[in-house]
């Protein structure tokens, strides 16, 4: 259970609010009722997870027959992929160019690892780094949560908070999907039960934490990466590292997603690893906040349509074909 704890906390602290400008764009915008914003994506969160862990077998099922979901999950995988690895880049910025270099190939490297040996090293990855991301990033958002008032403008965008909340999960469930669906096979109902709530809190107290920070420093929210502007010192140095493993753990599970999603429609290793990896590279130099705002909308509604696939449409099919079967009955009596 653990495992898959680990595994879907860090899906969702790497997929863009570790850095700020995912809170920004879908909850800090809304000032003072981001926070009721944030409450009723708890509840979403909690309720979409345990469904998709409940489901986990139908939804892998539908993954490996539908050509055309599979495609939708490449299509959403590729763009997170970009958006991780537009946040790599921010990161580097300045430093040396061998040590860029080196660095992007130690992660196209395990990208590669990935690709061949599947869920079992993923899972090691982590294991290891993301009980190590999760602490560190709390602690320090503990430190910096400061008496400051908070920026409470009344927002004139009021009226479309619950929109964004609902965005925002089909964003971050639609994106791991496959990934908690495939580690969910192990688990328990009480299990998943438990994984899904926690997960859920987890997130919350993240998502509240960054808001209050953000609130507090509201000019930060048109950053790229607003926490790289106010850290300094030390506390700099450790959000550096802890969006870097952030960053770099949600592209090894989006990776791991498309190459899964890939093999049920070819099994050719170097063009699985050009569209799970360096397709995105390309995409990530139209840059992390250009991704965030004008994409992540548009894969949402992507998103969306694969969630209801997924989740939903086999019991549609099943309705559909009892009444056909009992049409069917009908005629011939």
């Amino acid at each position: 259970m653990i495992v898959v704890l680990f595994a879907v906390i860090g899906n969702f602290l790497g997929s863009g609010f570790i850095s700020g400008k995912e809170i920004a764009v879908f909850f800090s915008r809304f000032s003072s009722l981001s926070f009721l914003s944030i409450l009723l994506t708890f509840f979403i969160f909690w309720g979409v997870v345990f469904l998709i862990l409940n489901k986990c077998d139908s939804i892998l099922n539908k993954l490996s027959q539908s050509n055309f979901c599979a495609v939708i999950n490449i299509v959403i995988c590729l763009v997170f992929s970009s958006s991780m690895l537009a946040g790599i880049s921010n990161l580097l910025k300045g430093e040396a160019l061998f040590a860029n270099l080196f660095i992007f190939l130690i992660i196209m490297l395990i990208c590669i690892i990935i690709i061949k040996q599947g869920l079992g090293f993923l899972n090691k990855i982590n294991n290891l780094l993301i009980p190590i991301m999760f602490s560190v990033f709390f602690i320090i958002l503990c430190l910096n949560i400061s008496p400051l008032p908070l920026n409470l403008v009344f927002s004139k965008e009021y009226l479309t908070f619950p929109l964004y909340s609902l965005l925002y999960v089909i964003l971050n469930t639609s994106n791991g999907c496959v990934l908690i669906a495939s580690l969910g096979k192990s688990l328990s109902k009480r299990q998943k039960a438990q994984v899904s709530f926690l997960s859920a809190l987890a997130l919350m107290l993240i998502l509240l934490f960054v808001n209050i920070i953000l609130l507090q420093h509201s000019s930060l929210i048109y950053e790229d990466m607003p926490f790289l502007s106010l850290f300094s010192g030390w506390q700099r140095a450790c959000i550096n590292i802890v969006i870097f493993i952030g960053c770099s753990t949600s592209l090894f599970s989006f990776v791991y997603t498309s190459s899964l999603s890939f093999r049920g429609l070819c099994n050719n290793e170097f063009l699985i690893f050009c569209i799970s990896v360096f397709l995105p590279a390309l995409l990530s130099f139209c840059g992390f906040s250009f991704i965030v705002s004008y994409l992540y909308p548009l894969i949402s509604v992507l998103g969306l349509f694969l969630l209801f696939k997924l989740l939903w449409s086999d019991k549609i099919h099943y309705q559909t074909k009892n009444v056909n079967q009992k049409l069917k009955k009908t005629d011939d009596i």
